[in-house]
């Protein structure tokens, strides 16, 4: 199907997440970027919190680039949020989603309740590409990767209004 016949028939809506793409090395990972995966492996979406701000951000880094503590904590979210703005590649770069024809597939940026302008990347599961819209309610949930079942990832479905 190509993009313009999508007004007449509906694309296939991601059920789960992309295969043969690179994945986190979750042991070799810093320790200010470990606390997400963790959080991840327990089924919580876990953001890192400044200590002394309490500025929630994400992705991680070592020090806040609000009050430029050092001090951090890894603080579950309620995993709320709603698409703040997408788009769907139609065209396969990647010899893994050419090889197992994974297009077309969605690219969220999803803003999370917990804070404003608390942003993370990921897709919208179950939803055909062309009914993705802005400010679409969406819950976390989480999906091994089939290329790796320890490396847990957090993804996005729909919530009612």
């Amino acid at each position: 199907m190509t993009q313009t016949d999508a007004t007449t028939e509906k694309s296939r809506p991601m059920t789960a997440p992309l295969e043969g793409i690179p994945l986190p090395d979750v042991d070799a990972l810093p320790d200010y970027e470990r606390g997400f995966w963790e959080g991840t492996a327990a089924r919580e979406l876990r953001i890192q919190r400044c200590s002394d701000c309490r500025v929630f951000r994400h992705p991680p880094v070592p020090m806040c680039p609000r009050c430029h503590s050092l001090g951090y904590q890894w603080a579950p979210t309620t995993g709320l949020g709603r698409v703040y703005s997408f788009l769907v590649a139609w065209t396969p770069v990647h010899r893994a989603l050419r090889e197992k024809e994974q297009t077309p597939y969605n690219i969220c940026l999803v803003e999370l309740e917990d804070q404003p302008q608390l942003r993370v990347i990921s897709n919208v599961l179950h939803v055909p590409p062309e009914d993705i819209r802005v400010d679409m309610p969406v819950q976390v949930t989480f999906m091994p990767a089939a290329d790796d079942p320890e490396v847990v990832l957090p993804m996005f479905v729909p919530r009612a209004r």
